[in-house]
């Protein structure tokens, strides 16, 4: 019983915290944030009467996951592992 009630409370919490990061409501409000971050920098910029400023608008938009994203964690866990066995052909599992 107590396993039963623990697997379902770790399903719950799991299922709340992917939710919530992957949720389109959440996306948005990173997207508005940095909307603001870019507006506010452009307003600096023609404070201080720069001319350069429309570069910061018209920059891309990073939309690449972070370098540490749990994907390369794991990626990075397995070379690890290969290398200590002693693997010959570790390098494939980092550039998949």
């Amino acid at each position: 019983m107590k396993r039963t009630i623990s697997k379902a409370a770790f399903t719950l919490v799991a299922a709340v915290l992917m939710a919530g990061c992957a949720s389109p409501e959440h996306r948005m409000n990173v997207a508005a944030s940095q909307d603001e971050t870019r507006r506010s920098q452009f307003e600096q910029c023609r404070a201080q009467g720069r001319t350069d400023c429309d570069a910061i608008l018209n920059a891309p938009v990073n939309s690449t996951p972070p370098p540490d994203s749990v994907r390369d964690q794991e990626a990075r866990q397995a070379y690890d592992r290969c290398v200590a066995r002693g693997g010959t052909d570790c390098d494939d599992l980092l550039h998949r």
